[in-house]
């Protein structure tokens, strides 16, 4: 037990109440190692393994001192991530020489930034934009090294995390990658399903396969070591494995973002659901998901009937490439009741359709309601939509309170529902 009972303190650091402002991948991540016979503490791991080949990597920072890249290619490193920071204080000394000299010598390279929540998200944020510059397809995307809490809640250090995320992304056009172990991400971040788009790096030092948190179903880079060996470096070095060959691995270090992915469904007069999902380029099939339970695989279409009757569900169409990977995302809200339910359903890049499906006759206009300002229908150019929902595209991300507002022919108010939507 004794792996959990340090997760729970979670930061080394933190627990013997100092603060180090030069750690690099890992160094807070105490859930790392597990016991011999492959569990933590006695509790099995769910684990997820390849599909198929690994690419080999390694992350440095000034603690490889000086690093003959060319012998780092030499040895079979194909890539490797490269420490920028340890927050907004502390600037790795051989951040820029490394940066420069990887791809000097053809190693793939990519930048992470130890992110210190309690500090100021822009700063740290600017600082890899500043770095990065200009995103060039064939470097890998940013990361964002999730392992200090800083003391804050759960929810505080996820809504640092994807202020950081979104900012970067914003500023360089490339969805960034997310470090982080398990058991903090966990229980110090709250595994938040909203980053299901981003890059899983999971940190597990395991000679098995590593086991994931929620929302992840599948890790794109493994940090399997941290006493790895490689030509070129003096001493350990973390040693990582990319989930797919170097081809696959070179596709990826082009940037390509994630795409939004339209869906819709029908309520049958069985009871049954039919979930249709338009094609997007570049995904091979659609996995549909309720409450992150995967129902079913749409190809693209998809019947399912719900076990009991509920309200107010979160519901997610992960398209995934011919490898396995999250290339496209689609989420809504559905209410799977036989009476007059509430629909919101992604229809393109942060833009939804949020209606009222099996609603009286005698209801004859919709409004939506975000935060206390009314929406207009892009179908319709009505606040007022006449045809029971409005499409909208939003301008701010994260969570948005939703009011769905019916009134019949009259303009009397008859119904009146809120739900909480994840735009993104």
């Amino acid at each position: 037990m004794l792996a959990r009972v340090i997760a729970s303190c979670c930061l080394l650091a933190a627990c013997a109440g100092e603060f180090d402002e030069d750690l690099k991948a890992g160094d807070n991540l105490v859930e790392l190692t597990e016991l011999d016979d492959g569990t933590d503490g006695g509790e099995p791991r769910a684990r997820v393994c390849a599909e198929g080949t690994t690419t080999k990597g390694i992350d440095v920072s000034k603690w490889q001192g000086t690093i003959n890249w060319s012998s780092v290619k030499a040895a079979g490193v194909h890539y490797a991530f490269i420490r920028l920071s340890d927050g907004a204080s502390y600037k790795d000394p051989k951040f820029a020489t490394n940066w420069s000299a990887a791809k000097a010598a053809g190693v793939i390279r990519g930048a992470y930034q130890f992110f210190r929540p309690a500090q100021s998200v822009t700063t740290q944020a600017d600082m890899m934009i500043a770095a990065i510059g200009t995103y060039t397809p064939g470097d890998l995307p940013p990361v964002i090294d999730v392992e200090d809490d800083g003391g804050l809640a759960p929810s505080t250090v996820a809504t640092r995390v994807r202020q950081w995320v979104d900012r970067v992304h914003a500023a360089l056009g490339v969805t960034p990658i997310v470090y982080t172990g398990k058991y903090f991400w966990r229980d110090e971040v709250g595994s938040p399903a909203s980053f299901a788009g981003n890059p899983l790096w999971i940190a597990q030092y395991t000679s098995l396969c590593p086991d994931l948190p929620a929302p992840w179903t599948r890790w794109t880079f493994w940090q399997y070591t941290d006493k790895g060996s490689v030509a070129g470096i003096s001493g350990p070095v973390d040693t990582n494995r990319f989930n797919g060959t170097l081809a696959q691995l070179q596709a990826f270090a082009q940037g390509t973002p994630i795409q939004p992915l339209a869906f819709r469904w029908v309520r049958n007069a069985s009871g049954s659901y039919t979930f249709d999902v338009a094609p997007t380029a570049g995904v091979a099939k659609v996995e549909l998901r309720v409450e992150d339970y995967l129902i079913g695989t749409a190809a693209p279409s998809l019947t399912y009937t719900f076990n009991v009757a509920t309200a107010n569900r979160v519901i997610e169409a992960r398209g995934l490439s011919s490898t396995g990977a999250v290339v496209a995302l689609g989420n809504g809200i559905i209410d799977s009741v036989a009476a007059t339910a509430v629909f919101v359903r992604q229809t393109g890049e942060h833009e939804y359709e949020i209606g009222l499906e099996r609603a009286p006759t005698t209801w004859t206009t919709v409004e939506v309601s975000v935060d206390g300002g009314l929406l207009t229908d892009l179908d319709t150019g009505k606040q007022r939509s006449p045809r029971g929902a409005v499409r909208y595209k939003f301008a701010g991300l994260g969570n948005r309170n939703l009011t769905i507002i019916a009134r019949n022919a009259s303009g009397t108010v008859v119904d009146t529902r809120t739900r909480t939507l994840l735009v993104r």
